[in-house]
């Protein structure tokens, strides 16, 4: 009988060639590549070199741009140690779903960057709220680990303890109770958190506790907030007036502490003056408490220090006469307003305005002002692909910082593969800021 498809024979040889195939189309998929490699094994030097010299032949693209930063990433979450490795790794919850599996095998080790990557987990929304709980009453874990499960401390069940951990004599555990009471706050906890506000050492803390303030809202929170804004310096200032702000505390007189504050000035009045300008118009008085928010903010634009100028000229809500301030800033003596009053131009002036903005951004940039980078790094947020080539000759700025500045204007720009050398910088922060936000960017 002749052979044919079907035969037995045949049948068995044709399975066999198939499953050739099949193995070497999965071994050419899963093979390494030499630059994942490199950055696998952490040999950063010889992984920069061999990405420009990569890019230069044209043989790197976005994926295994996006690849290598993955093993960049990764590398870096496995080495990280002490407190300095907890610190990187906090930065990585724009990333994070990117790096879970690393994420996850790296909190299995119980040291300080381990109850980072947990944070960071939590941070993400990829494991649920109470995720760690259990950790916060092991007596034999690190305090950090402990600061991981107080954070976690938000079901019904943990109140007492929560409560408990707001007076730990670690700063991280008390840290970590307090997040958990803005996630569910409860009135009992009230007096508790008053307490914390008032004689907590940690700035952090007494932050930590306002915001939860915030949150559980009602007329005894936003008292207490007023008492201690009397006592605040600048920034916590600025986390009272935002918690203020929160739903619950704003409709319990959190508005009129917010209004009285920008009628009186001084530190924190800008910032409640941008929360004053975002009042919904439905709230009781909305358009008056808008305008008076607005009016400051106008006020701080034009007189205020470097800093309230910046932020209002940033951050105040479109508006004819704020277009009007930015026009003049943008001839100011100071280089960093000009920056700041190009950019917004450059996206909310009409088309000659925002030309006209573009160019001179150009013309700073290139320029030997401290404020080049940033006036390239805001051309490249307005798609402008002119700030390409001199952000790629900024990556090789000796700060630190500017080199990462330069990576991310690079990326805004969609230019991953230009970004890509500083996945082999000679600083790990550097390395693993660009990775991750490459990552990001998926």
């Amino acid at each position: 009988m002749p052979l044919t498809p079907s035969s037995s024979p045949l049948r068995g040889a044709l399975a066999r060639t198939l499953l050739g195939f099949a193995l070497a189309i999965a071994a050419s998929g899963c093979a390494t590549s030499p630059l994942v490699r490199l950055a696998e094994e952490r040999r950063h030097d010889e992984l920069s070199k061999a990405i420009d010299r990569e890019h230069t032949r044209g043989a790197l693209d976005d994926d295994e741009t996006r690849d290598v930063a993955e093993a960049v990433a990764r590398a870096e979450i496995t080495a990280a140690k002490g407190s300095e490795g907890a610190t990187r790794l906090a930065g990585l919850v724009a990333c994070a779903r990117a790096l879970r599996s690393s994420l996850e095998d790296r909190l299995e080790l119980g040291d300080e960057p381990a109850a980072a990557a947990g944070q960071v987990l939590l941070s993400a929304g990829l494991v649920d709220a109470d995720e760690y709980a259990e950790l916060a009453t092991r007596a034999e874990q690190s305090p950090a680990m402990r600061a991981l499960g107080a954070r976690s401390l938000v079901l019904p069940e943990h109140d007492a303890l929560r409560r408990a951990l707001y007076v730990d004599l670690e700063e991280g555990v008390r840290l970590g109770a307090l997040r958990a009471a803005s996630t569910r706050p409860v009135e009992a906890d009230l007096h508790a958190l008053v307490d914390a506000l008032r004689r907590d050492p940690s700035p952090a803390a007494r932050s930590a506790a306002a915001r939860a303030l915030g949150a559980l809202g009602g007329e005894p929170s936003v008292v207490a907030l007023e008492d201690a804004w009397h006592r605040a310096d600048g920034r916590l200032r600025e986390v009272i007036a935002a918690a203020w702000a929160m739903p619950p505390s704003a409709d319990a007189g959190g508005r009129e502490r917010l209004l009285r504050v920008v009628e009186q000035g001084g530190d924190g009045a800008v910032a409640a003056a941008l929360l004053l300008a975002r009042v919904p118009e439905s709230a009781p008085r909305g358009a008056e408490l808008r305008s008076i928010g607005m009016g400051a903010l106008v006020r701080a634009a034009k007189s205020g220090t470097r800093a309230e100028r910046a932020v209002a000229l940033v951050l105040a809500p479109s508006s004819p006469e704020l277009l009007e301030l930015l026009r003049e800033a943008r001839k100011d003596a100071d280089p960093s307003i000009v920056v700041v009053a190009q950019g917004r131009l450059g996206r909310e002036g009409d088309a000659a305005e925002q030309k006209a903005a573009r160019d001179a951004l150009l013309e700073l940039g290139k320029s030997d002002d401290a404020e080049a980078d940033r006036a390239l790094v805001e051309l490249a947020g307005l798609g402008d692909a002119r700030a390409l080539e001199p952000l790629v000759k900024a990556l090789g700025r000796e700060r630190a910082y500017a080199r990462t500045y330069a990576a991310r204007g690079l990326l805004a720009l969609g230019a991953l593969t230009r970004a890509a050398r500083l996945l082999g910088d000679r600083e790990p922060e550097v390395r693993l800021d660009v990775a991750c936000a490459t990552l990001a960017r998926d």
